[in-house]
């Protein structure tokens, strides 16, 4: 998910504060660095960064040295069976979930954990509580909402005990559930859809409805209880859900049956299993020839949206979906939907069937009318570079949501238009990599799915229609400004970071630093190889960060400990400086250079003599492995007219002004 809303906008008149003050700041700093050229001393310390003792913990039977599941790593699997209505009058979802929970771990259990995100809605949950992220004004009260359990029962009618806590419900089950027995047992729910208020927008609208003049779209996410992970690392992950931190969730097998009014077109994740008894006869035949065309097919028109006859001609309708080896399942709704889909190939012989959903509103030549095109060449482009897509179809949504995904489903802005709807629609869909296949811990280490999945966008942005778009460059900040003292590490919970450092932290730092790593210091090929590596050791599993670190290693035959401790466990600085440039007694010059901050990277230092020549020298991060200070010779008998260290400014130096010598 892209918060487009930061950075926030400012008035102008905060612009001309904010460039007044900046102006303060420069004349501050460039009177801070001269102080430090006379007077500074490197804050480098080498054994920081190339330790003899391993910065990863040991590898073991679960998970191996190398970065891939070792041979006793497991998982438990969670399937489900739920069957759910929409009361359109009432805005409110009512449901039976059937829960077959499989213990593939070594340990016997006496209860389960699940979670209830819906519950971050109730006016006392610690989201509203704590402030984090969910509301726009924290003083207003509004109404109460979250899940309400009406019965928990297993398959014998015995009820089960249970407990609720937040957003976290424990089920103590009458007998332990031993290694390698299932267990299946039903839930009895419901809720109403949460309301924006006007004065207390939600920030975190990932279920919604948004009205549109021929009504409403309900986006269904969050939309039934799921069960907790439990894993090797951790046990029971039971972190609250407090509106940032996204999702850690099993994999398991999907059916769902959706039951309202005959007037809403639905789509949903998985597969429709009965399209001949919820489309008209006319919709039922398109339908069925998107499936083999390569050009959209209208499935409903615009002009058909507000005729009647578009719609089965009986009360109601069940929606019969199925998905296999998902981590979850969400659903559309809404009478007002245009409906278009098309086939296209994402490797030998398996097709994709592309399905766009949106309001007449939204359909303008540089918004949702592309949105099959996008569609195609993103899961073409991801397929063939990283990993086929999985799912038989992909499903974008026009909605409230700013950009949200799902297994096989993603909810798009239904305002955005030209770059920003595009990158939406990108990202989104490239979030099927990250986490739908390679299941990560989003709750703890959101930056495994947005940065990685920011940083695939970003290739992929400067492919599509030889570079039409910029995508989300257009809200990065300076590269510079990755680095500043006031930001968390990468490696911090997505709940504790600052939402004005959010993006800059969890996606565009991370996207940084991994075109960094492929582009200058690995090489495309290398990198490309191991992080292909990673996604198909780990699809369909859950690493962790060090499982990541060390695979890259592994792959490459690189010891990145200096690069995942400084960029990724620490905000370490990078500031490279030429100290001197003298002649030595043999007619060369001597030019030293100086690491004056925490981090290191390897070293670029362009020479230019006094009669042109120039030359171009370039060293290893192991330069750094023992002092801060490293000096180098040039290879003519030549006066020096200028030394740039980094010309093409490819390391994340935070201070450029003493990068550059000249003759004076």
């Amino acid at each position: 998910m892209i918060k487009q809303n930061k950075p926030p906008l400012i008035s102008s008149m905060d612009t001309f504060l904010r460039n007044k003050n900046l102006i303060k700041f420069t004349a501050i700093s460039i009177l801070v660095f001269t102080c430090h050229l006379l007077f500074g001393q490197s804050r480098y310390n080498p054994s920081a960064l190339f330790s003899a003792l391993p910065l990863l913990p040991p590898g073991n039977e679960y998970r191996t040295a190398t970065g891939e599941p070792g041979p006793a790593y497991w998982q438990n699997q969670s399937d489900y069976v739920i069957d759910v209505s929409l009361d359109d009058q009432q805005n409110l979802i009512k449901g039976t979930a059937t829960i077959t929970y499989t213990n593939n771990s070594s340990q016997t259990l006496s209860s389960l954990w699940m979670q209830l995100e819906q519950n971050v809605y109730k006016k006392d949950s610690r989201g509203i509580l704590s402030g984090l992220f969910l509301y726009k004004n924290p003083d207003e009260q509004v109404e109460d909402g979250g899940f309400e359990i009406d019965a928990i029962k297993l398959t014998d009618a015995r009820g089960i005990t249970y407990h609720v806590y937040d957003t976290r419900m424990e089920l103590q089950l009458p007998e332990p559930l031993k290694s390698g027995q299932k267990l299946t047992f039903s839930i009895q729910y419901h809720y109403k859809f949460p309301v924006n208020y006007k004065n207390a927008d939600f920030l975190v609208n990932r279920t919604d409805l948004m009205p549109s003049k021929n009504g409403n779209i309900y986006a269904v996410a969050q939309w039934y209880p799921r069960m907790c992970v439990l894993d090797d690392v951790e046990g029971w992950n039971t972190l609250p859900y407090l509106g940032n931190g996204e999702f850690y969730l099993d994999f398991g097998n999907f059916n769902v049956n959706i039951t309202l009014p005959s007037s809403y077109i639905v789509e949903a994740s998985g597969d429709l299993m009965n399209p001949e008894e919820v489309l008209t006869p006319v919709q039922l035949t398109r339908w069925r020839a998107a499936k083999e065309s390569s050009e959209p097919v209208l499935i409903r028109s615009a002009k058909e949206v507000g005729e009647a006859s578009s719609r089965p001609a009986k009360p109601t309708c069940t929606w019969k979906f199925k998905m296999d080896n998902t981590r979850d399942f969400a659903w559309t709704a809404s009478k007002a939907f245009i409906w278009e889909a098309l086939s296209f190939p994402v490797s030998d012989g398996k097709r994709v069937l592309g399905s766009s959903l949106y309001p007449v509103e939204s359909a303008k030549p540089n918004s949702w009318a592309r949105s099959s095109e996008y569609i195609k060449f993103t899961l073409q482009y991801f397929s063939k570079q990283w990993f086929t897509y999985p799912f038989n179809k992909a499903v974008n949504v026009a909605s409230n949501l700013d950009g949200m995904e799902y297994p096989g489903m993603v909810f798009c802005s239904a305002k955005d238009t030209g770059n920003m709807y595009w990158a939406v629609v990108n990202h989104e869909l490239g979030h099927t990599w990250f986490p739908m296949i390679v299941g990560s811990n989003e709750r703890k280490y959101a930056w495994m799915d947005e940065g990685f999945n920011l940083f695939i966008d970003n290739m992929a942005t400067k492919v599509f229609n030889k570079g039409e778009f910029i995508g989300y460059a257009e809200i990065d900040v300076p590269v510079a400004n990755l680095f500043a003292d006031t930001l968390r590490p990468i490696v911090t919970r997505p709940d504790a970071i600052p939402g004005n450092q959010v993006y800059t932290i969890e996606y565009q730092k991370v996207a940084y630093l991994l075109a960094l790593l492929r582009n200058h210091i690995l090489g495309p090929e290398r990198f490309d190889h191991a992080f292909r590596k990673y996604i198909s050791d780990w699809a369909y599993k859950h690493p962790t960060p060090w499982d990541f670190f060390r695979s890259i290693n592994s792959s490459t035959g690189e010891d990145l400990t200096w690069f995942w401790k400084s960029m990724f466990l620490e905000n370490f600085k990078l500031d490279q400086k030429i100290v001197k440039v003298e002649r030595s007694g043999k007619g060369k010059s001597l030019i030293s250079i100086e690491n004056m901050e925490n981090a290191a990277m390897p070293l670029i230092v362009e020479i230019t003599y006094t009669n042109g020549l120039k030359e171009q020298q370039i060293f290893p991060v192991e330069i750094w492995e023992y002092s801060h200070l490293y000096t180098l010779a040039a290879r003519k008998n030549e006066a020096i007219a200028k030394v740039v260290i980094d010309p093409e400014q490819v390391y994340p130096d935070v201070n450029r002004i003493n990068n550059v010598y000249e003759l004076k």
